[in-house]
């Protein structure tokens, strides 16, 4: 076994370790697993292609305001400060005190704050991350087996014992406690119970310091904002929001041809090489996982320019725009002729077995694949996330659902 994950825009600066590993660590417990990997040491790449994008020419002299006179009157054309935004949340939920985030959130949907205080989590060792990955899975499974995947209801009315914590740090001890009896009510009943591989798999796990730190975090940068669901816009792009327009022109006018490939193309392409080589000497498949623009560089590499011997055993693209891209025509394979009488679809990847294209409900730049391409399997998710785009791979929930879905193809 093998993964590539290949990233999406707004990347071009190094990645933080931690957070790659943590990933990494969700790719090992769940997806890799569920896929067949027998290699637990099986390597994960991560091709930085943003490193390779030049930097702007003029700094972003071209997001300036200051000094630009005003058109019509004298008011302000800068933003309104997100400290005044968040202020009227608070004068509208006056209940959410610094320490009882997480606590007010799950009282509406305990998922949603299991998902808020993964996203949160900053872990420094091998040891503290695995324990972090887990217990988080294991929380979210019990989330799952306890209300039917949420069929069954939610919060403070589905779980009784919310109402009687009232801290952030007891929301922790309280959540242990809850997942150490349902382990023990299963081993009462003698394995007869029906239970999700999660609970066999994970068994007991304290809670591990990073989540206590996470809750620290939560609350010293989210107090106001949690309660509403709301996130304060700003009305002009900063430049990290620049780079999300930047990234995708400057790969499309780089990304070269089939004989004279561009620099993304190249490292996209030997990091598919190399997992390539690593899978077949171990007997296992090759994943690749896309994110976002990564889904439509991913898409270019295997159309275009590189090796179509290349086995790829599941391809999961996540927030992805390579419907859209299609649609317009933008890919270099693109065949203006297609869709017509004769072919509805665009054939399928001769050396991709499978196709997972996930989309967050509320992800304005997720797109479907299936309408638009041969084979591809469309699966819609909801993370609840105040930032839907980015929440795919930090969400427990989005971890466990793929994991279950690759399994049942696997037995099909």
């Amino acid at each position: 076994m093998a993964l590539v994950h290949v990233h999406g825009i707004g990347n071009r600066g190094a990645e933080n370790e931690a957070q790659a590993e943590l990933r990494n660590s969700w790719f090992r417990l769940e997806l890799m697993p569920a896929a067949g990997c027998r290699s637990p040491e099986a390597p994960i790449l991560n091709p930085r292609w943003g490193a390779e994008l030049p930097p702007p020419a003029w700094n972003w002299a071209s997001l300036g305001l200051d000094g630009i006179e005003s058109l019509g009157d004298d008011r302000s054309v800068g933003d309104h400060s997100i400290t005044e935004i968040v202020d009227g949340v608070m004068a509208t939920a006056p209940e959410v005190a610094e320490g009882r985030v997480l606590v007010t959130a799950a009282r509406t949907s305990l998922l949603w704050a299991l998902e808020l205080l993964a996203a949160s989590v900053e872990a420094h060792s091998p040891a503290e991350r695995d324990a972090t990955v887990a217990f988080c899975a294991r929380a979210v499974a019990y989330w799952a087996w306890k209300t039917s995947d949420g069929r069954r209801g939610d919060g403070i009315k589905f779980f009784a014992w919310l109402g009687k914590v009232e801290a952030d740090d007891d929301f922790l001890d309280r959540l242990e406690q809850e997942l150490d009896a349902w382990q023990q009510e299963h081993e009462e009943s003698g394995g007869q119970e029906d239970v999700p591989d999660e609970l066999e798999r994970f068994g007991a796990v304290q809670v591990p310091r990073p989540l206590r730190t996470a809750v620290r975090r939560i609350n010293a940068t989210l107090k106001k904002t949690v309660a509403g669901r709301v996130m304060a816009v700003s009305r002009r792009f900063t430049p990290k929001g620049a780079l999300l327009f930047a990234d995708v022109a400057a790969y499309l006018a780089g990304r070269g041809s089939a004989k004279e490939p561009g620099k993304i193309v190249k490292l996209v392409a030997e990091d598919l090489d190399k997992a390539a080589k690593a899978a077949q000497a171990n007997g296992d498949p090759l994943i690749v996982v896309a994110h976002s623009m990564g889904g439509n560089i991913v898409h270019d590499v295997l159309s275009s320019f590189h090796q179509p011997e290349v086995p790829i055993a599941l391809l999961v693209t996540v927030g992805t725009q390579v419907g859209l891209f299609e649609e317009l025509k933008l890919f270099d394979s693109s065949d203006p002729a297609v869709p017509s009488p004769q072919v509805a679809k665009v054939p399928a990847l001769q050396n991709v077995k499978r196709w997972i294209n996930v989309m967050d409900v509320r992800d304005p730049l997720a797109f479907a694949a299936g309408p638009v391409f041969a084979g591809a399997e469309d699966l819609v998710f909801d993370s609840g996330a105040l930032l839907p785009h980015g929440a795919y791979l930090t969400s427990p929930d989005f971890h466990r659902r793929l994991a279950r879905r690759i399994r049942e193809g696997l037995h099909s």
